[in-house]
C-alpha cells in the first residue's frame, strides 16, 4: 500500500512538471520583447471563450492592438461615476486627447447607482455599445468594463 501511494504522489509531482517544462523559455528576452509578449497575450486571453469581462483602466488605447477589434459593451468599472468616453480615428500631437476634424464617437456613461442617488442624472446611459476597428482609439479618464456585447435588450414586442 505504501509503494503504491508513493508511486501516485511521485506521477502527481511528475505531470505537473511535465507541463510546465512545455512551456517556452522567455529568461533570454528584451524588455521591449517582454512587452511585446505580454501584449500577445493579452489580446489571446480576451479573445478566448472563456474570457467574460476586463477592467480597462484611464488612458489612451489603440484597438487591434491594446483593445481587440469587436463589439464591445462597456460600463463604468466603479460605484458612484460618471464617465466620459472617446472612439476616435485620430489623436492630438501628444498621443493623449482627440485633435481636430475627428470622426468617431463620444459620450457619457453612468453608474445605475450614480443615476439613482441623489445627482439624479438619467439622461446618462448605463453603458455604451460599440463595434470597435483596428487603428482605432478608444480614450477613459476613468476605469471601465469590457464585456462583449450580446445584443440590443429586447422590449417586449409580442
Amino acid at each position: 500500500m505504501k509503494k503504491l501511494i508513493t508511486i501516485i504522489l511521485i506521477i502527481a509531482l511528475i505531470i505537473p512538471a511535465a507541463s510546465i517544462a512545455d512551456l517556452p523559455d522567455i529568461s533570454g528576452l528584451t524588455y521591449d520583447e517582454l512587452v511585446q509578449l505580454k501584449d500577445k497575450i493579452n489580446l489571446a486571453m480576451w479573445n478566448c471563450q472563456e474570457w467574460q469581462e476586463v477592467t480597462v483602466p484611464a488612458g489612451v488605447w489603440e484597438i487591434g492592438k491594446d483593445i481587440p477589434e469587436g463589439h464591445w459593451t462597456i460600463k463604468p468599472a466603479y460605484d458612484d461615476l460618471l464617465v466620459y468616453i472617446v472612439y476616435t480615428d485620430r489623436l492630438d500631437e501628444y498621443g493623449k486627447d482627440v485633435t481636430y476634424g475627428w470622426k468617431g464617437w463620444h459620450g457619457s456613461i453612468c453608474n445605475k447607482k450614480y443615476k439613482d442617488g441623489s445627482l439624479r442624472m438619467p439622461e446618462y446611459p448605463e453603458e455604451a455599445d460599440i463595434d470597435m476597428k483596428a487603428e482605432m482609439y478608444f480614450i477613459t479618464k476613468s476605469p471601465v468594463i469590457f464585456t462583449p456585447y450580446t445584443g440590443k435588450p429586447g422590449l417586449g414586442f409580442n
